[in-house]
């Protein structure tokens, strides 16, 4: 496992396979929310920014990683320290599609998955395919400043990225979120019903995130 790596404020763009231009994740997420009248609808927010305008500030700390998964630490920054606002678990597809393995680098690198993507032109999609509730284990509670057992809502989720007509399944994922963030409520409201196909891999992916909150 990789030992724990940060990123606070600002994300990288990545030119062919180096990183040379800062990405401020609050400023995106603001134009996001304010298109012109000309414009068609925003897309919508990635995790990153949706941290970022509810809290301030908005980093990502990967806590362990190796070829198979990482977990991180999705955090807002105050003045008594960081905030865990989304614990994410991560399983990369067994085989990343070359097409996105600068994208990948980067990301292994410690970069936030949606924003890496979008800073290239990519499209993110989610294919929504539970959301449920989970205790907090003392891990979580530690990371997110609450009690043990306090409820937390949890989101699976298949991350598609799509370009010039072409899409790419490129991980699937687990995201739990501090109780003042989202609610199993929320996360209804914002992506809409689930995909009750894959019940397996959501079997998959809860017992993957049981194991790495412990």
């Amino acid at each position: 496992m990789n030992g724990s790596r940060s990123r606070h404020w600002s994300l990288n763009a990545i030119p062919g396979s180096r990183w040379r231009t800062h990405l401020y994740i609050v400023a995106i997420a603001l134009a996001a929310l304010a298109p012109s009248a000309a414009q068609p609808p925003a897309r919508e927010l990635l995790n990153s920014e949706r941290i970022a305008v509810a809290f301030g500030s908005y980093g990502v700390e990967v806590l362990e990683q190796d070829q198979a998964v990482r977990v991180s630490n999705l955090f807002s920054d105050g003045a008594d320290g960081r905030t865990c606002r989304t614990f994410a678990i991560v399983r990369y597809a067994p085989r990343i599609d070359p097409a996105v393995s600068a994208e990948h680098a980067a990301i292994v690198a410690g970069g936030s998955l949606g924003a890496v993507f979008a800073a290239q032109g990519w499209e993110v999609r989610k294919a929504h395919l539970s959301y449920a509730e989970r205790p907090a284990s003392p891990r979580l509670g530690a990371l997110m400043r609450i009690a043990a057992g306090t409820p937390l809502a949890e989101h699976v989720y298949v991350l598609d990225v799509v370009k010039n007509g072409r899409t790419i399944e490129y991980a699937a994922l687990v995201e739990i979120h501090h109780p003042d963030y989202l609610s199993v409520e929320d996360l209804g409201k914002i992506y809409g019903p689930v995909d009750e196909g894959r019940g397996e891999l959501v079997a998959q992916l809860r017992e993957t995130a049981a194991e790495r909150t412990r």
